[in-house]
């Protein structure tokens, strides 16, 4: 897999984005590590209900591998970025989406993906110092896809397994939000070359109708 040796050869490289105490791993602008994941990150399943929420000129705004660890603690709750920099309430439509690419199996033990269902609506984010009532566990299958509201709040849950659980994260923004990734620098020209008409428009390159970008 793919995933596992990206994460294997940065950490053996000295290079990698660890977190709950070295015990978490993510790997950054994965459009630039692999074909595999241009074709992914183009699914059209995926990009219809992207674009369904986004707009048809959305972009990717970070494409990641994001691996829980044995014993890594659950996160806290959250929404993604840019919702910290957004007036309140927050707007009900969806200016960013997120969706995880399900590599190993969900289950009650190993680290999956806490939310809470419809609480995009809520107007604000959590409160890191309150517990919610509210969270539930998803469910999802190796092979599964799961597309949900940027705002949702949400968390990667404890891992009290003895196996790493492991996803992708594609996260997609409207055209006109600032993407976690300058992908612009990132991706080197080679891929930008060989793109897909929908691949350059997701890094960036003519996104808007009217703008040359």
């Amino acid at each position: 897999d793919r995933s596992v040796v990206l994460a294997a050869e940065e950490r053996a490289a000295g290079s990698e984005h660890v977190y709950h105490d070295g015990k978490s791993q993510r790997v950054w602008s994965l459009v630039n590590k692999g074909r595999i994941f241009e074709q992914m990150i183009q699914l059209p399943q995926v990009l219809e209900l992207q674009q369904h929420l986004l707009g048809d000129d959305c972009v990717l705004s970070s494409f990641t591998v994001n691996l829980i660890g044995p014993g890594s603690p659950a996160g806290n709750l959250h929404a993604d970025y840019p919702v910290a920099s957004f007036p309140k309430p927050l707007p009900l439509g969806a200016f960013y989406s997120n969706t995880i690419y399900v590599l190993d199996d969900f289950t009650q033990d190993n680290g999956a993906t806490l939310i809470v269902p419809g609480s995009y609506k809520r107007g604000y984010g959590p409160d890191p110092e309150k517990q919610y009532e509210d969270v539930v566990k998803i469910s999802a299958d190796k092979g599964d896809i799961v597309i949900f509201h940027g705002a949702t709040w949400h968390a990667s849950g404890a891992n009290n397994s003895e196996r790493e659980r492991m996803i992708l994260l594609g996260y997609f923004c409207r055209s006109f939000i600032k993407p976690q990734q300058d992908n612009f620098k990132l991706v080197s020209p080679e891929i930008v070359e060989r793109s897909t008409p929908i691949l350059k428009r997701l890094l960036g390159y003519d996104c808007q109708p009217g703008l040359r970008a």
